[in-house]
């Protein structure tokens, strides 16, 4: 079996004096910046009650591509731990 894996970091920078949140996303095998085209999506995150799945829907607002994943209960934990700024 063979296997492929890209992997990047992303920095969230909010300023508060703007209100504007910048990301800066970077190969962790190069170290250099990753530039992406100027784009919009659409993020829909669910939460199956019955279950605990958590799935996560990405569409690309141009072309209307759409992708999905699929967790548990750590993915929940993790978006809202990291990932939303309380308040």
């Amino acid at each position: 079996m063979s296997s492929e894996t890209f992997s990047i970091l992303v920095w969230c920078l909010h300023d508060p004096q703007t209100d504007v949140t910048q990301f800066r996303v970077v190969s962790v095998s190069t170290g250099e910046d990753i530039h992406f085209k100027d784009a919009g999506f659409l993020l829909r995150v669910s939460i199956d009650t019955d279950t605990s799945a958590v799935r996560c829907m990405i569409r690309h607002i141009a072309s209307g591509n759409e992708a999905h994943v699929q967790g548990g209960p750590t993915l929940r934990t993790f978006i809202k731990a990291n990932l939303l700024k309380e308040g």
